[in-house]
């Protein structure tokens, strides 16, 4: 699709004006923001709040593009294969979540990694967890700006190395401001945007007299049962593994607003599942021989009138900030953990700087978002053993380090055996299993 210059114009001013508001917000908030706010954001989160940057966090631009390719290539097998996500999202917001949230209370914890070591009074276990966090995360923030510069460089807007210093650039701005309290405002922001824009997007590719004919359809793949075992272990267990998700039970306001939202997050995350399925499978209808990769894409380049893509890339550059800075934080946090009370925001706003850096420099010469999400997602889940360890109160350091530590060199073996492979996954499991055996005195 060729654009004409009158909408290169309009796609600038839309993605101006969304940038302006996201940094303008973030200043206002920091002429109020105390100390706490921009830690934890302020301990005193409600619901609403924390089901929506839940939400966002979740929905990235990967996300959209992988969920659309599942349901292209399976159809309404994606719902099976999203079982696992159900089954993490439940169990961590009515079980974990208010045992998390009941220690922080206890320990005034800000890291992952505050966890482990206050209930096995052990430091060594705040080390390794926030150190294997960093990597976690980091992966995650790499994918952010790598997926996302990737789409917008293919609308010609600009060029990668460009939509890639844009991007970084403007989330470090807000970031550095208000810090996790601007994280959680602007998540609400671009939840709100990726809902009613998708929303408005399946609006103007579908015609509504085609819906029916379109969830009649059938791809002739089904999804294998080892694919979806091997999701529900990953959809049940990878939730563990990040630490955004800690962060958002310590800046939870009480465990009633944590758990309805972290519980309901799940709800808008299986209706744009659904927004999604409906794409792929309006794709699957237009042409059956594409890379389900690419599917996405596809149908913004062939299906979307002119008129949308503007929209349309604001879509993306919500999706893209809404994950990129809740990682970005997550590694400056982590990254600064032993540093003096009184020193904290002014480390944690110099490890946000030199953490989009290193993430800028290294997405401009790894670009395979495929294989940064095969890794990330292996990664996300070697503290996942571990940590339902200590968060159901078992004490024993040994065990949580071996777990740990397991789960790492699982990743490793995994990566040498069979490369950047879905299969890493279960070496990852094994390892974290295996781990446990171990207890010291």
């Amino acid at each position: 699709m060729m654009l004409t210059k009158s909408f290169y114009m309009q796609i600038y001013l839309y993605l101006s004006i969304y940038i302006v508001l996201i940094i303008g917000l973030s200043v206002y908030i920091s002429r109020s923001s105390s100390k706490e706010d921009f830690l934890i954001g302020g301990r005193n989160r409600n619901s609403w709040t924390i089901l929506f940057s839940k939400f966002a966090g979740a929905i990235g631009v990967s996300t959209l593009i992988t969920y659309t390719g599942y349901a292209y290539k399976f159809g309404w097998g994606l719902f099976a294969m999203s079982i696992g996500s159900v089954i993490g999202y439940l169990l961590f917001a009515f079980w974990a979540a208010p045992r998390i949230k009941n220690l922080s209370l206890q320990g005034n914890f800000y890291t992952q990694g505050d966890l482990p070591a206050f209930v096995t009074g052990n430091k060594t276990t705040s080390l390794i967890t926030n150190g294997i966090t960093i990597v976690v995360q980091f992966f995650w923030v790499l994918l952010s700006l790598a997926g996302g510069a990737k789409v917008i460089a293919f609308f010609d807007l600009f060029s990668y190395d460009i939509a890639l210093l844009i991007t970084a650039s403007v989330v470090l701005i807000y970031v550095l401001f208000s810090g996790f309290k601007a994280v959680i405002i602007t998540d609400i922001i671009q939840a709100i945007i990726i809902i009613g824009f998708l929303c408005i997007l399946i609006f103007g590719m579908l015609d509504i007299r085609e819906f029916d004919t379109i969830l009649e359809t059938s791809t002739g793949k089904n999804v294998q049962l080892g694919s979806i075992i091997g999701l529900v272990l990953y959809g049940g267990l990878s939730v563990f593994g990040l630490a955004d998700r800690y962060q958002l039970c310590y800046a939870a306001k009480d465990v009633k607003s944590l758990k309805r939202g972290m519980g309901f997050a799940i709800i808008p995350v299986l209706f744009i599942a659904f927004l999604l399925l409906l794409i792929g499978l309006y794709v699957y209808n237009q042409n059956t021989n594409l890379d389900p990769d690419t599917v996405f894409v596809f149908a913004m380049q062939n299906l979307v009138s002119e008129s949308w893509i503007p929209i349309l890339l604001v879509l993306f550059f919500a999706g893209l900030m809404s994950t990129a800075d809740t990682s970005i934080f997550a590694v400056s946090s982590h990254l600064v953990y032993k540093s003096k009370e009184d020193q904290k925001v002014r480390s944690l706003r110099y490890a946000t700087v030199i953490t989009v850096i290193i993430a800028y420099v290294t997405a401009l010469f790894w670009k395979s978002v495929v294989d940064i999400t095969i890794v990330g997602a292996a990664l996300r889940m070697t503290l996942s053993i571990a940590m339902i360890y200590v968060i159901n109160k078992k004490k024993n350091s040994g065990r949580f380090i071996a777990s740990a530590l397991g789960g790492v060199t699982g990743l490793l073996i995994g990566l040498v055996a069979f490369g950047p492979k879905p299969t890493i996954a279960i070496t990852v499991l094994l390892g974290s299993l295996i781990g446990l055996i171990y207890r010291s005195r």
